[in-house]
């Protein structure tokens, strides 16, 4: 979560950890995305100062919503509308934006409307397909905060399409690298805080430093990675 004028969870000043991750990127990728819960209170002055931060991080910069986001508020500031957004990368290569935002909840939801876009938009392309959600559909982590509720409906349609190379997702604040039924589901390091899962509480903040993850996608349909992190760590 980042934008907020006051340190926030943890005990984090999470613009400042943001402006740290975007520092430390090598060079200027072509597109960025930005994977959600980007503003605790939802405010339009959070939106506006996450905008001001990552201006110049790429070409293209999009967003998908959240549990602590307000959709509308949200796209009215950084752009966009629509709960599924279809971006042309490359030749090679389409962007699907999918809301997973299920309002009143932490947990996530696609909607059957917005199931059947994504089913329609994945008929429809001839080339790789990266989908970008918030919530995991294969989630690393079992507990129902960190789930989308009808995840066997939305893998249903993924696993249709084998044009499907990868799902990235936020929302656990943790990374991962997991194959299904040849899909990819790659989670995004957080730029607030890195969290352990399953203890007692359930979070518990990590050593390890704000970061994202930076993505090449080969015309062939591979998908290579690095992290980026802040140059520097929390203490534990």
């Amino acid at each position: 979560m980042v934008g907020e004028a006051a340190p926030l969870p943890f005990g984090q000043d999470t613009a400042a950890s943001l402006a740290a991750v975007v520092a430390a990127f090598p060079a200027r990728p072509d597109v960025a995305v930005l994977s959600g819960d980007l503003a605790d209170d939802a405010s339009a002055e959070a939106y506006r100062r996450i905008r001001s931060l990552t201006a110049d991080l790429a070409g293209e910069v999009h967003s998908v919503p959240g549990n602590h986001d307000d959709a509308v508020g949200m796209y009215e500031v950084l752009g966009g509308s629509d709960d599924l957004r279809l971006v042309r990368l490359s030749r090679s290569w389409t962007m699907l934006l999918v809301s997973s935002l299920w309002p009143g909840h932490d947990a996530g939801r696609i909607t059957p409307e917005t199931l059947a876009a994504l089913d329609e938009a994945l008929t429809r392309t001839k080339q790789h397909v990266i989908v970008c959600m918030h919530h995991p559909p294969v989630s690393t982590c079992d507990d129902a905060y960190c789930r989308i509720v009808n995840a066997a409906d939305t893998l249903s349609v993924l696993h249709r399409h084998r044009r499907v190379r990868a799902v990235l997702s936020g929302h656990l604040h943790r990374a991962f690298d997991n194959h299904r039924d040849g899909i990819r589901f790659l989670g995004a390091p957080s730029t607030c805080r890195q969290l352990t899962h399953g203890g007692v509480p359930h979070f518990a903040p990590t050593s390890a430093p704000p970061a994202a993850r930076l993505f090449e996608l080969h015309s062939d349909g591979a998908i290579t990675y690095q992290t980026v992190a802040a140059r520097y760590a929390h203490a534990g």
